[in-house]
Parts: structure tokens; sequence; C-alpha cells
């Protein structure tokens, strides 16, 4: 049998007819599937499912799965792949010889001459067998595709993909990817989803948008997915670690929530049968806070640790202590714990100078290392590098207090703990057996407390011969029975307060006691403003202050008299130095102003000048008088000078001045009246002041000169803005003709004896007349202007009166006291009703009282009507003060 392989060329003509026949058999088997197929991708590809709706798209893919599935199967069943033997079949039957076939046969008789013969016919089938050629299908091809279909389709295909060729990947990716969910209700699917920062940055909720840009927030933030779905959905976190997934819960409204944390930059996937939602989202981590030292610690003259410090932070600092540790104790001893005041709420960067009391601490007149330590609202913290300072200690100067400190500082430095009780055995619980063990606690205390309790009974030994308040050695005697009773450290520092206050009042007497007293109220004061507290809180903390300020006041003026009207002692709790030049009124009118800056919301200026009074009044130093006999010359709240005393030149100036500030407040009256009327609002009757002005300004000046006023003290001309206006004009003719004709002028516009420059009168005379024409002629807005004109020339007059006043006064403090001799106030500095306001600044009562009429009006539009975005607005403002 002859190798068909070996004939040259015939493999190849066997597996092109093979294949032939291959091509047929799928044609046969599977052209169903490829029309079915076809008219699906030309739908895709035409666009025609683009333009369906997502449910239809869906319904468009399912009937095309479902369709293939039993199409294929129908197409396997019907497919037979065609065998070698088939194909050698074909190609034999070309020739009569039959070659393939014969050449596989064997010779009957393998003999010599029978071989030869084979030999030969076998020559002859091979030159037949490599004529022989792949067979025509046509035939066949007629009969199994005589539409052409094999041709047709691929054709179709080819055309459409051309004609789409830029956006046939997208139409063939959305036909085959639609969202399924649309059949089970995703259209009705409503997502939202937001992050809450932490509370320490400050931030505000931030909403996020579907596909929207990265959005970037604080590490740390807190992301919240609401979705009103038929079924819980899925959120899937992609960071740089795993995916992570959410569970969703129910929430009793009916919908599902998730929440999560966000910790680093996250890509975030809502999925319901496919993608809902996605967002980017970008972490920015929160940096530890930094202190540092500016200057370091050190002692100022009123035994105060006073210290510069630089804090900074991304979001804000909560707290900021200051740590000590004992340096004869090594760096693993326990710490001390100081908390130190912020100037506000979270600062994220601030420099202040903390100046605290640290004479009261256990380790007062040790050597300490202290460090600053901050931290933010994410519990982290940062410490500065370290300082070494002494502690400064309280200075006393009587024997007895100092006794008292030593036994106090004894009993708080004394860290180890009482010694245990054995249990009593049950034999030794007889009838008028006494457990002396269990009742003499003093015995197993530490070294320290039975040093304390000795050093208690040696200083109340012989109290009759020794004691001059009876309070302190019951309050000693107190504090030993305290001692005694104690069963633990803990214990026995409770009488630390007792024993601190006896030491106060054993050096300073009662004063001691106001001046806490006094600190308290500032402290609780000064929280409140910097807290934002509510008014009425703030109202009762200043009523607090003032009444303990009061005290402190009657404290040290019966300090002053029990001494016979020396100065009080110096001591650091109420050091001496005396105030800078505070006449005999400013306490009332810094308290008063201090209230007003409460009451309008200036809180830094309120913390600044309650600072300023509290200082002063530590500082509060009483003298003898001039000799006189009349008491305390210069008390708060005496006056310094009598109108019957002062200079004719001194009074006809002030009465000038007090004419041209009630010109000014009606000015400004008629200004506010015209404003309003230019905008439509409903202005005040003519004549009328707020309540808060007629209060502050009648109350203060009583009646007001060259107006007339009616029985409620208030200005009783009526009338249109035209007529009130030429009724000023009159006044301001009246008063150059009383006052300015009286004598020369001097160059800033004033003359002797209090008169005014009148060619400035005569020129606030024209700006009032052309503002009647204007409101005559109905023209609000140059009427406006030349009031403003008026306004501005009246206040710098007055300005100008008031300086030439000052150094009236001033001159003539100087003449008759000299350098101020000894009639000085309780502050130490010379009487003459003027301040000197270079230590204290103190608004003026103007401004006072336009604070108050700001806020009022705030507060008036507030409740009128209005519309929501103006609302919110006014709310915004009146928050802030």
């Amino acid at each position: 049998m002859a190798e068909l392989k070996r004939i040259p060329g015939l493999e190849p003509k066997i597996a092109r007819t093979k294949a032939a026949l291959w091509r047929l058999s799928a044609v046969r088997a599977f052209w169903p599937l490829a029309v079915f197929v076809t008219i699906f991708f030309v739908m895709a590809l035409t666009g025609l499912l683009d333009t369906a709706s997502e449910k239809l798209a869906s319904i468009a893919l399912f009937i095309f799965l479902a369709g293939l599935l039993p199409l294929v199967w129908f197409g396997t069943k019907r497919y037979r792949a065609p065998e070698r033997k088939e194909a050698i079949h074909l190609l034999d039957r070309q020739s009569e010889l039959r070659p393939l076939s014969a050449l596989q046969d064997r010779p009957a008789r393998p003999d010599a001459s029978g071989v030869a013969l084979w030999r030969a016919h076998e020559t002859d089938l091979t030159d037949a067998a490599r004529r022989l050629n792949v067979p025509d299908f046509a035939a066949e091809w007629r009969a199994s595709d005589p539409l052409y279909l094999r041709f047709i389709l691929p054709a179709v295909v080819a055309v459409v993909a051309f004609m789409s060729f830029s956006v046939a990947g997208e139409r063939l990716s959305r036909a085959f990817s639609p969202d399924i969910g649309s059949l089970f209700g995703a259209e009705n699917i409503r997502i939202e989803a937001w992050i809450t920062p932490p509370v320490h940055t400050g931030k505000p909720p931030v909403f996020l948008a579907a596909n929207g840009a990265p959005v970037r927030v604080p590490a740390g933030s807190e992301l919240t997915v609401r979705a009103q779905a038929p079924s819980a959905p899925n959120l899937i976190i992609e960071g740089a670690k795993s995916p992570e997934r959410v569970r969703f819960t129910r929430t009793p409204e009916g919908a599902y929530e998730a929440r999560a944390t966000i910790m680093m930059d996250s890509e975030l996937r809502v999925s319901w049968w496919g993608e809902r939602a996605s967002w980017r989202v970008q972490a920015s981590p929160d940096n530890p806070p930094e202190v540092e030292w500016v200057t370091t610690p050190e002692m100022t003259p009123l035994d105060r640790t006073e210290f510069e410090w630089k804090l900074t932070d991304d979001y804000g600092v909560e707290a900021l202590q200051l740590v000590l540790r004992r340096t004869d104790q090594g760096a693993d001893s326990p710490a001390e714990i100081v908390d130190l005041q912020m100037p506000g709420i979270a600062p994220r960067e601030s420099q202040e100078v903390a100046s605290i009391d640290l004479t009261r601490h256990r380790w007062a007149g040790l050597e300490v290392s202290a460090r600053l330590r901050v931290t933010d609202g994410a519990g982290q913290t940062g410490f500065s590098a370290e300082a070494v300072f002494i502690l400064p200690e309280k200075l006393l100067l009587q024997p007895l207090a100092r006794a008292i400190q030593d036994i106090r500082v004894t009993i708080l430095r004394e860290d180890n703990e009482y010694a245990s009780v054995e249990a009593a055995n049950r034999e030794s619980l007889v009838q008028n057996e006494v457990f002396t063990e269990a009742t003499q606690r003093i015995s197993r205390a530490p070294a320290g407390i039975q040093r304390a309790s000795l050093m208690i009974e040696a200083v109340t030994y012989k109290p009759e011969r020794f004691f001059e308040d009876v309070s302190v050695y019951f309050g000693l005697s107190h504090a030993g029975s305290i001692l005694h009773a104690a069963s633990s450290t803990d214990e026995a520092d409770e009488t630390e307060p007792l024993l601190w206050s006896l030491a106060l009042r054993a050096e300073y007497g009662s004063a001691a006691d106001a001046l806490r007293a006094l600190q308290a109220a500032r402290q609780a004061l000064e929280e409140a403003l910097r807290d934002g507290a509510s008014e009425a809180e703030i109202q009762r903390r200043m009523e607090a202050f003032k009444q303990a300020a009061q005290n402190y006041l009657a404290a040290r003026m019966a300090e002053a008299l029990a001494n016979g009207l020396d100065a009080p002692p110096s001591d650091t709790d109420s050091a001496q130095g005396g105030g800078s030049g505070m006449g005999g009124s400013d306490f009332a009118d810094m308290l008063d102003a201090l209230s007003d800056l409460t009451e309008t919301g200036a809180s830094d200026q309120a913390r600044q000048l309650l600072a300023d009074i509290t200082n002063m009044l530590e500082n509060l130093q009483f003298q003898r008088g001039n000799g006189s006999g009349e008491g305390f010359p210069g008390m708060p709240g005496e006056q310094g000078d009598n109108d019957d005393d002062m200079p004719e030149e001194e009074r006809e100036l002030s009465e000038t001045l007090q004419e041209l500030s009630d010109l000014l407040r009606e000015q400004r009256d008629l200004n506010d009246d015209t404003l309003a009327e230019q905008r439509g609002e409903r202005r005040s009757q003519p004549g009328q002041q707020s309540g808060n002005q007629q209060q502050g300004e009648q109350g203060e000046s009583g009646a007001q000169p060259g107006l007339e006023e009616g029985e409620d003290g208030n200005s009783s001309r009526e009338g249109t803005l035209t007529e009130r206006q030429g009724q000023l004009g009159d006044l301001v003719e009246e008063l150059a003709r009383r006052r300015g004709r009286e004598g020369g002028s001097s160059e800033d516009g004033t003359g002797a004896g209090g008169t005014v420059d009148e060619e400035t009168l005569e020129a606030i005379e024209r700006a009032q007349r052309r503002a009647a024409e204007a409101l005559e002629d109905g023209n609000n807005f140059r009427a406006i202007r030349n009031q403003d004109d008026a306004t501005d020339q009246i206040r710098d007059l007055a300005e100008g009166l008031a300086r030439e006043l000052d150094d009236l006064k001033r001159d003539r403090l100087g003449e008759e006291y000299g350098n101020g001799g000894d009639r000085v106030d309780p502050f130490g500095r010379p009487m003459g009703g003027t301040s000197d306001s270079r230590d204290v600044n103190i608004p003026d009562q103007a401004e006072r009282q336009r604070a108050k009429d700001i806020l009022d009006e705030l507060r008036r539009r507030y409740g009128d009507p209005a519309d929501e975005e103006e609302r919110n607005y006014l709310e915004r403002l009146l928050d802030r003060f």
C-alpha cells in the first residue's frame, strides 16, 4: 500500500477539500444563528437600540440572549464535522481509476513477476492522483444557500460598521450593557450623598454631585449615602487598599442608609443592578498641631509666670496646656498639667502672651521643666521644646502666713501612700477590746502628712498669745482634724483650699477674699465673651463682675481706714503703683463702657477693657489727703471740679460745646429720617429719638440748651423734614449771634471765652439752608449730601472745642496743684476730672450709642416681614453681635 502523504501536493488538496466540506456543513447548520446575530448587530450599530428606552434595550438584550442559546444548540445538533475519508472520496471520484482508493490496495500474489507489475500499476495510479483537483461545491452551495446569505450578511454588517465607525464601539457597549435595573424600577431610585467633616475642622457639609469633579475633604470625614430603592444597594469604596463594601441599613422612613469614614483618596460607587452613582473623594490629611516658645517663662514683679507662645494647626487647637515636671525627680516622674487660656475658640494660628499665677502650685519655689502641649479636635498632640525655670512662690511677709504656707506645701508634696491596715483576727474582737489601729490613722500616714500634723500642733500652741485673728486659729485646728481623720493622701490634700485662704488672711486680711472674688468674676466674664455665650448669660456675669469690683473697692477702703489712711500693704494680690490718669467719675464710666461693649457684641474690645479695669483695681492704692480733712480726695464717683469753682472761660466753652453736641444729635436724627424717606421706609416721628439714645444722651446732659422741650424731655419740634431742617438753621444762626460775635476768633475757629468762629457757623448754616431748599424741592439725594456736609462741620467744630477745653483744664490743674501734689485719687493719679486714655481705651458715648442703635435697627428689621434671603443675612449679622 502506498502512503498518500508521499505523493507531492496531495495532502494540501485533501485539506482544502475538507475545509470546503466544513464551511458547507457550518452554513447548513448555523445559518439561522447567523441571521439572528446579524439582525441584532445591525440594530445596535445603526443606533436603533440607543433611541429606545433603557427598559426596551434591556428587553432586546434578553431576547437576543434567549434566542441565541437554542439556535446555538440547534446548530450544534445539525452540524456534522467532515472526515478525511470524505475528502479523499470526493477527490478520488474525479478519476475512473480511483487512484486514491487503489493506492491503498495490496498485490494479491507478491511474487517477483507480480510485484513488478504492481509497481508499474502503482506508478500509473500515482500520476493519476497527482492530477486530481479540489472538487467544485457550487451545486452544493446553491442547494444549501440559494439566497447567498453567506455573502449578504457579512456585507451588511461591514457596511453598517463602516458608516458608524466613530461610535460603533459605544453603541455596541450600550447594546450589550443596558440598564438591566430599569426592568425592576431603577428609574425610581433616588440617591443622596454628603460628607460631614469632623466638627473640629469647622467646615460645612459637602453634598456630592453624581459623576462630578473630585471633592476634597478633611481626612476622618463621615460619608453618608441615603437611597430610595426597592431593595438595599451596595456601597463600594475603592482606595489604596482592597475595595471595601459597606452594607446599607433600613431607616425608619423606609430608605436605605450607609455610613463610612473617609481616611484616604477614594472612589465611591453605589450599585444596584449596575452602577447608580459614583464619586471621587480626595482626603486632606490632618497634620498634628505645632506649638513653640516665643519667650521662655519668667517671673513678673507681681509673682506671675509670663511667657509668649505661638501655635498653628490645620483646623484649630482645642486645648493648650503647660506640662510641668520636677527636674530633681527625672523624666519619668509624674507630670502636672496646667490649662492655659486661648484667645478664641479653636484658633488655627495664634501668638499670645500668657500671664498665669502659679504661686498656688504645690511645686512653687522649685525648679521645674516645662513643655507646652497643644491638642487639636482630632486628638492629636504637639509639644514644644523644654524650658527650665523656677516656679514663683507667693511672697508672704507675716510669720504666721509663712508657717501656714509651709504646712500646706508639706502636705501637697507628699506622694507616698498610707500604710495598709492588717485586718483584726477573730480572736481580738472580744468584749471590751478596742481596735486602735483602725482609728489612729495619722500613725499610718506618710512622713509628710505626719510632719504637717506636728507643725499644726506647734503653730496652734498657746493661741491666746500668738493669734489675733480667731478665724485663723479655728481654721488651722480644723485642718489638723482633717489630717487626723484622713485615710489617704487625697483626703489630706483636701486641706489645701483651707490652708491657702488662711495664709492669705493671715497676710492680708479680708481684702484678699474680695480680690479672689474679683478675679473669679473676671475669668467668668472673659470665658463668656470668648465662647460666644448668650446675651442673657453675658449680662448676668457682667453684673457679677460689677458687684465684685464694688466689693473689692469697699474692702480696700476699709483696710485703708484701719491702717490710718496709709497705703495698703505691698502684696502681689494688690500691688502698689497707682493707675495712670483716671478722674473721679472714670471708674463708673469704665464700667458703663464695658457694659455697652458686651451688649453690642464687641467681644475683643470688651475683653481688653475688662483686663484694664482689673489691673487698675489690683494696682489700687490709697494715700492721705491734702490735709483738708475731707476724707479721700479723688474717690471713684466723686466729682473733681465744681461748676461754681470753674473759671468763666471754661464754663462758657463747656456750654458752647454742649449746644453743639445737642445740635449734632438733632442733625443726625434728621439725616436718618431723610434717608428713610428716600428708601420709602416708615420714618420716625419728628423730634423723637430712639429710647436708648434719649436715655444715653439726655441722661447725661439733662436739658438741652437752645431747644424747646416737652414734658417727657424730648424735643417738641414737629413738622415736615423741610420745617425741621429750617429750624436747625435758625438754631445755628442764633448760636452765631449769641456766641460768635462776643469776641475775636482764633486760628482754630474758637475765640476767648468759648466763642465760635463766625465763618464756620455761616458755612454750617449755608449747608443746612441748602438742605432745606432741596427737601422743599423734593430732591432728597441733594438734601442728604448737604446734611452730611453740615454734620461733618458740626462734628469737627465740636472736636476742636473739646480739645481746647481739655487744654484749659490741664493748664489750670498744672498751675493749681503743680505736679499733682497730694490731691490724688485712690489709684494714685492727680485729680482734676480729666482722663488719660493712653492705657485704657474707652469708647466715647457717641460710639457706644451708635453701636446700640445699629443693633436695635438690626433686630427691628429682623422682626419685620422680609424675604428669606434678607432674613438669613440679618440673622448672620445678629449672630456676630
